[in-house]
């Protein structure tokens, strides 16, 4: 009986170790926010639930349906926040902002989520 207990038990302790080895780059928080109306931000923030790889990484934006030219992807120190420069200032009007993301273990994740830049 304590040979089974013992067997369930290493079992069911390495399938929950093992769940945290598949887990994905969820983005957590955007500035500026998602759906919301701002003043032009210099730079757009994602802060992801891992590290994501800003080589591995693409982010899409378009302004009213037009591509905007990124700049630069970069990562802060913790590699959880992708810091994105546009080429040119943003100005008024509907943004989309499309991430496919590469964690720091590999996996790949994506999603979209959109502003507004207001007058």
């Amino acid at each position: 009986m304590f040979k089974k207990t013992l067997i369930t038990t290493a079992l069911l302790g390495s399938l929950f170790a093992a769940s945290s080895v598949w887990a994905h780059a969820h983005l957590k928080s955007q500035t500026p926010a998602a759906d919301s109306t701002v003043s032009p931000p210099a730079e757009l923030s994602l802060t992801f639930s891992e590290g994501v790889e800003a080589d591995f990484s693409k982010v899409t934006i378009t302004k009213d349906g037009a591509d905007v030219l990124v700049k630069s992807l970069t990562t802060q120190s913790d590699k959880k926040t992708l810091i994105v420069t546009p080429a040119v200032p943003f100005t008024a009007g509907d943004y989309k902002v499309e991430w496919h993301v590469v964690s720091v273990d590999t996996h790949k994740s994506e999603g979209a989520y959109a502003f507004k830049v207001g007058q």
